[in-house]
């Protein structure tokens, strides 16, 4: 059966079969000692922070360790820490895949809609503060929810950084990033990654 979901303008968009899409990847999450030691014993604490631009959630760097730990050290310094994860993306609103653009493009439109009957702003992208974004994303998340499909990920690529060499479009600090919902529903096993040699 094919199950849809309907937004403003009449677009249709056939919510199982890609949210089901999906397998294992292995994610990467810079921290501090101090609370790695703390997601070690009593688990992750779901972020909620204005400035998370996949949503809320539990953060990751896609098979990309050496990210994860530039990211640790950058923020913490020698009490940097890395916790790797097995993440299942079978409930993940997957934005590698263009098949997603045009629902996220309509969630928008009904997000601006009930901004306008609430009177309210659209929150501001500034530098490294992605409120559009984030709320955009809660927001389509929420009505999957209320339609009864479950979002335990949201899955996307950042590009940022400098080109690694000149006319290059690769940028050396771009990175899929996975905001984990749900991680009882998401992680199958947690581990503290040993630190590089300097």
């Amino acid at each position: 059966m094919v199950v849809t979901v309907r937004l403003p303008g009449g677009w249709i968009f056939d919510v199982m079969a890609a949210i089901r899409l999906g397998g294992t990847v292995t994610g990467y999450h810079g921290t501090s000692i101090l609370a790695a030691n703390a997601i070690l014993e009593e688990g992750f604490r779901v972020s909620e922070n204005q400035y998370d631009w996949l949503g809320d959630g539990v953060y990751f760097f896609q098979e990309a360790p050496q990210r994860a730990w530039d990211w640790a050290f950058a923020r913490h310094g020698h009490d940097a820490a890395v916790i790797r994860a097995q993440i299942s993306t079978a409930e993940c609103i997957n934005l590698l895949d263009t098949g997603w653009n045009s629902f996220m493009a309509n969630a928008y439109d009904s997000y601006l809609s009930f901004l306008n009957r609430l009177g309210d702003q659209i929150p501001e992208q500034s530098g490294g503060n992605h409120r559009l974004d984030r709320e955009v994303i809660n927001y389509a998340v929420g009505v999957l929810e209320d339609l009864g499909h479950n979002v335990a990920c949201v899955r996307a690529a950042f590009a940022e950084g400098r080109p690694v060499y000149p006319n290059s479009a690769i940028l050396d600090l771009t990175h899929v990033q996975i905001a984990v919902r749900h991680p009882e529903r998401c992680l199958s096993g947690i581990w503290l990654e040993t630190a590089p040699a300097e």
